[in-house]
C-alpha cells in the first residue's frame, strides 16, 4: 500500500508540473503558411498578477511585455509559424492583459491570464492556463499562461476563412 501510494503521487508530481510543449499541436500549417502575426501589448492593460490563496513569500511582479514576448518567441520556435513581437505600424494583432490570477491550492499553484488580442477580423478573448505543484517562479508561470493563452488565440483565429 505504502509503495502504491508513493507511485501515486509520483505520477501526480510529473504530471502536475510538466511544462507545455506546443512542437505537436493541432495549429493548421497550411492556414499560417503566408501569415506573419505580429502582436503588440497594450501599456493599459494588467500589470500585476493578482495572488489568491494561501502563499509563501514575496512576489515579484515580472514585468507583463517582457514576458509577453518570451511567450511569443518560444511559440514560434515550438510551432513554427511566423509570430513575433513589435510595435505601430507593424504589428497587425493588438494585445491587452485583462487579468493574471495567480491561484495558491494545498498542493498545487495554477496562474490563470486572461487576455484580449484586438485583429482586424474582429476581438479574441481567450483564457491561458498554467498548473504546477507548489508556486514556481512568477516569471515562469506567467510566460507558460501566456503561451497557453496564445494557442489558444490561434486556434481560434484559424478558425475563420
Amino acid at each position: 500500500m505504502k509503495k502504491l501510494l508513493y507511485f501515486l503521487f509520483l505520477v501526480s508530481l510529473i504530471s502536475c508540473s510538466t511544462v507545455q510543449n506546443y512542437t505537436s499541436n493541432e495549429l493548421n500549417p497550411e492556414y499560417y503558411r503566408e501569415k506573419n502575426l505580429t502582436f503588440q501589448m497594450t501599456s493599459t492593460g494588467a500589470q500585476i498578477i493578482n495572488m489568491e490563496g494561501a502563499y509563501v513569500g514575496n512576489v515579484a511582479q515580472p514585468d507583463f511585455k517582457e514576458t509577453f514576448a518570451a511567450a511569443v518567441l518560444e511559440m514560434a520556435e515550438e510551432t513554427k509559424l511566423n509570430l513575433k513581437t513589435g510595435s505601430y505600424p507593424d504589428s497587425n494583432i493588438d494585445v491587452k492583459v485583462l487579468e493574471a490570477n495567480w491561484d495558491f491550492k494545498l498542493s498545487s499553484a495554477e496562474l490563470i491570464t486572461k487576455i484580449n488580442f484586438h485583429t482586424s477580423f474582429g476581438n479574441y478573448e481567450t483564457v491561458g492556463k498554467f498548473k504546477n505543484v507548489g508556486g514556481g517562479s512568477e516569471r515562469k508561470n506567467l510566460k507558460n499562461s501566456f503561451k497557453n493563452a496564445i494557442y489558444n488565440f490561434l486556434m481560434e483565429y484559424q478558425k475563420r476563412k
